[in-house]
């Protein structure tokens, strides 16, 4: 029998796979001057896509804030906390990821290279370490890839997005409220910094420092294992002041307090000679998040989620031996964590649900980023961006 010409082609492929989409796909480019446009961009231009995912919601985070600010090194689709529906999938993916045409998804960033040799992606819960994939490494991540890779749909931040074989993905109940299925990353993140990492449980007492996007997922967090006390400390600034509130309304004692160097006493008087077995850094403060460490209790842990301007503190080891206590650095995610969010945002009564959401279109994202850099932008931590929406942030609820 002849066979010639029965095997598909890679051009092929790329064109089934392309099949569902518009023959040109808005997408909010950012720009190395810190401004960002919005583009039609030619998905057949795609070299390496396994499928695609039409985008629903695309959350931004703070390290987004960060690459826009410090300036990117190319145009780049950003957004990396991407929600979505596949619209189209290799059989081979469909096997690998056991998912299918029409299943909602939650990307990861991490674009991990995947080949046996490397030691990071060897483990199955680290793959997050890779060089290729790492931030301060290859920075192949979820909106950090250029639009002259491929068709340049790499990022959340437009309508659809291309797949490939290192995309790392998870799926969603079909039902998850739109606004809870974009808080799936960042909640796995504080799962995994205050219960998995940090150890909170049912009577922890858990101090938070900051009241942003982490600081807000760290609350539901604490409050999804029954913590018998969780409290926030925050500055005395309009969005710090709204954000506490936001807090305050999902269960938490606020704290405020506007001298860094008074982050340790602050809490102090908060513990009241209790202490804490759990306090998490979520905004980087150095050495006096270090220096807080004094109100642990015994056997507690003081989790570092970021680096701020002090990445080198002293660290009073009396402290740390006498408590049997512990300090620690956190980077994103396990996939277990991943698992459990998702798992107990469709369970409901985390309190992410009352947290107010501003939803964005496409048109809508360089205001935004603007109004975000000279913080006159919205108050509420949960910024989602919907390639779908008309131009302009909107709350909606």
């Amino acid at each position: 029998m002849n066979t010639q010409g029965s095997l598909a082609t890679p051009r092929d492929i790329a064109a089934a796979l392309a099949a569902p989409l518009p023959a040109t796909v808005r997408a909010a480019v950012s720009l190395p001057g810190a401004t960002t446009e919005v583009r039609s961009l030619d998905p057949g231009r795609a070299s390496s896509a396994v499928g695609w995912l039409q985008v629903e919601s695309s959350a931004l985070c703070g390290t987004d804030l960060d690459l826009y600010h410090r300036g990117l090194g190319h145009p780049t689709v950003m957004g990396h906390h991407a929600v979505g529906r596949i619209v189209s999938l290799t059989p081979a993916m469909e096997w690998s990821w056991d998912v299918r045409v029409g299943d909602r998804v939650a990307l990861e960033e991490y674009l991990p290279c995947g080949l046996a040799a490397c030691d990071a992606c060897s483990k199955p819960d680290i793959y997050r370490f890779c060089p290729d994939a790492d931030l301060w490494g290859g920075q192949r991540r979820l909106g950090m890839l250029g639009l002259h890779e491929g068709s340049g749909l790499h990022g959340g931040n437009a309508e659809y997005l291309e797949l490939s074989t290192h995309t790392v993905l998870h799926k969603l109940p079909q039902d998850l409220d739109s606004n809870l299925a974009a808080w799936t990353q960042p909640f796995a993140n504080a799962v995994d910094w205050v219960v998995n990492i940090g150890g909170a449980m049912a009577g922890s007492r858990v101090a938070v420092i900051g009241p942003g996007y982490h600081g807000v997922a760290a609350v539901a967090a604490a409050r999804a294992v029954g913590a018998q006390e969780i409290v926030v400390l925050g500055r005395n600034s309009r969005t710090s002041r709204e954000r506490l509130a936001i807090a305050e309304a999902m269960g938490a004692t606020i704290v405020v307090n506007d001298e860094a160097a008074n982050t340790s006493a602050a809490l102090g008087r908060q513990a009241k000679g209790q202490g804490f077995d759990v306090i998490v850094d979520t905004v980087g403060l150095g050495g006096p998040a270090v220096q807080a460490a004094e109100q642990l209790r015994k056997l507690g842990r003081l989790v570092l989620a970021g680096l701020g301007d002090t990445p080198v503190a002293e660290v009073n080891l009396k402290t740390l031996v006498r408590g049997a206590a512990g300090i620690v650095g956190v980077r994103g995610r396990s996939p277990r964590a991943v698992t459990r969010s998702i798992e107990l945002l469709a369970a409901g009564g985390t309190g992410l649900e009352h947290v107010p959401s501003i939803d964005v279109g496409l048109e809508g994202i360089n205001d935004l980023f603007r109004t975000l850099l000279d913080r006159s932008g919205p108050s509420s931590p949960h910024v989602v961006v919907r390639p779908g929406l008309a131009p302009g942030p909107t709350p909606t609820h």
